[in-house]
């Protein structure tokens, strides 16, 4: 595992994302949007301003593919999957990561 300290550190330019909100998967292509509820600008390995509206949009497999650093410090979070046929409480977590490219979409 990195430390996370060097993982911001290790960034030029960046987004950090703190806390994730809702999105959806499509189960045969994997291709996913989920929202950034608490995100940050990096540059320069520091966090700066926070941003707004910012989404991550991709497939899974890209994005395994592209992790290149992980940290050691797992957290977990309370949260609800569902579809058409309801909603189900569950609790998600990993540690820190550093996905070395990815789709941002959002507003300026």
């Amino acid at each position: 595992p990195d430390k996370n300290e060097d993982i911001i550190a290790s960034m030029e330019y960046g987004l950090y994302c703190r806390k994730m909100g809702g999105g959806s998967v499509n189960p045969i292509s994997g291709a996913f949007n989920f929202g950034v509820d608490e995100g940050y600008l990096v540059r320069n390995g520091k966090i700066c301003e926070c941003v707004k509206g910012a989404s991550l949009i991709g497939t899974g497999s890209e994005v395994i593919m592209n992790i290149d650093m992980v940290g050691g410090n797992r957290e977990n979070g309370q949260g609800m999957c569902g579809s058409s046929s309801g909603y189900v409480p569950n609790e998600v977590g990993q540690p820190l990561i550093r996905i070395s490219s990815i789709t941002v979409g959002g507003r300026n």
